[in-house]
Order: C-alpha cells, then structure tokens, then sequence
C-alpha cells in the first residue's frame, strides 16, 4: 500500500503549455456534475444550520458548473505547478481559486473529487465565524471560498502525473469560483433564521 501526503492551497481575491508528461488530464461529464452537486449539497448545509460552530445562511446562491472556468482551471493544472494562477473573466471582477494536491508512492489515476471538495469544507472547525481571511496554519480560504454567498460558478481541473521524485505520482486539482470570494473585512454570508434552504 502506497503512501501519500496532501498539500492544499487557497486564492483570495491562460495559456500554459503542459509542463509535465501527464498520465490523465481531464473533467468527465459525470465529474463535472458530481462536483457541482457537492459544492451545493455542502452549500445548503450552511442554509439549513447543520454545520456545528457556523451559523445559518440565508442569502448562498446554487452554484452551476461552468465550462469556461473549467478551461482555465484544466490550464493551470496542465502545467503541474502547484501555485495559483490569475484568471481574467470578463463575466466577475475577480475568480477565486482552490486548490489540492495528493502526492503518492503508488498509482492510481482516478480523481476523487468528493473528498478534495470535502476537505476544503472541513476547514469550517477552524473558522470562527466574522470576517474573512484567516491565515497561516489554521487558513480557512477554501472553506470561506466555497460558501461564500454571492459566488455563482464553478469550474474545474484536474492532472494526474508521474515524477521522479520519492512520491512520484501527483494529483493536482484546480477550481475556479466566478465571483471570487474572501474579500478581507467581509462576510462569506448573511446569517438569519430562515432563507434560500434550498440555496436561492
């Protein structure tokens, strides 16, 4: 059995020729639609109040899955860089961005979307609900990313490669979210008793 490590990074506010030899790099229909039901079906736990330590939101929009942040995001994973990458997108301001990669001794090509997007939620038990943006060990940028009210597109990313180095094969997932959000000194949300359940 293979070991693996993960690193996570998350972006607060292309065209780029592969830089590695990858093994797979693609978005399936069914992954596309596996990952825009995650997003919303962990988003409408924070509708409905089911996420201890975080308060209900009333205002979180349905997030649909789009094809052209998924292009860019696919881009960036395409050069087997874990670092993020601007995206311009004349739909937004800004495009917020995370990321996940999973480092393993053994091979494996499939993508495991459920638990990437999963872990990023999970940073909920280290945010204190407030302002964003947390820092350092302890970051919840993903967390705050991924429920953050007003964002109302994802599109995603993924490379699967091979290295030289001990842990030679590399997972790197890269989503986009169109309107970015953690913006510092705001809010991922409106709190309240009741509203948008089923996200509005």
């Amino acid at each position: 059995m293979g070991t693996r490590v993960v690193l996570l990074l998350g972006l607060c506010s292309l065209s780029y020729a592969s830089l590695c030899g990858n093994i797979l790099d693609r978005i399936t229909d069914s992954d596309a639609r596996l990952i825009e039901n995650k997003h919303n079906e962990l988003r409408k736990l924070i509708t409905n109040g089911k996420v201890p330590g975080q308060p209900r939101g009333v205002n979180l929009k349905r997030l649909s899955y789009d094809d052209k942040l998924a292009s860019a995001a696919q881009k960036i994973a395409n050069t087997c860089k874990f670092a993020h990458r601007t995206v311009e997108d004349g739909r937004w301001q800004a495009v917020g961005q995370n990321l996940y990669i999973l480092y393993s001794t053994s091979p494996s090509n499939e993508p495991d979307w459920p638990e990437v997007i999963q872990s990023w939620f999970d940073e909920h038990i280290n945010y204190h609900f407030g302002t964003c943006c947390d820092s350092g060990p302890d970051a919840t940028g993903h967390y705050t990313q991924l429920v953050w009210a007003d964002t109302e597109a994802v599109g995603c990313g993924y490379t699967y490669y091979e290295t030289n180095e001990d842990f030679k094969y590399h997972k790197l997932y890269v989503c986009n979210y169109g309107p970015a959000g953690n913006y510092i000194g705001r809010q991922p949300y409106q709190t309240g008793t009741h509203g948008c359940e089923n996200l509005c």
